[in-house]
């Protein structure tokens, strides 16, 4: 696993929460440029290389990094901890153009770890 500098400010998600729900998650804090640049250009050759939904969260795993959904948009979370990190909105991923390359099946709510 690569290290990433803890781009999170949030407290860890529980992953007891039932069916995965994000309901009663505190608001996150949005990354400063610096930070979400950095975190952009660790994650670019994952979201480039992959061609599909499987390869690219494998990569992004081997970053210590998962993919989940979060109020209706693709979020960035810790896998180990489960906090959220940014949405792939604010890192300037294209949701709608990853479900154009690897097709509507895209990463389940934030469960409990290991998944």
């Amino acid at each position: 696993m690569i290290a990433l500098q803890d781009f999170s400010r949030a407290a860890p998600v529980s992953a007891t929460l039932p069916f995965g729900a994000m309901a009663a998650v505190p608001a996150q804090p949005k990354l400063n440029c610096a930070s979400a640049a950095e975190l952009r250009q660790q994650l670019a050759t994952d979201f480039a290389a992959s061609g599909d939904w499987f390869t690219l969260c494998r990569g992004l795993r081997r970053k210590g990094i998962c993919l989940r959904m979060r109020e209706g948009d693709l979020w960035v979370y810790d896998a180990l901890s489960l906090a959220a990190i940014s949405s792939c909105e604010d890192l300037g991923i294209d949701t709608d153009e990853l479900e154009l390359r690897f097709g509507p099946s895209q990463p389940q709510q934030a469960a409990a770890h290991g998944a």
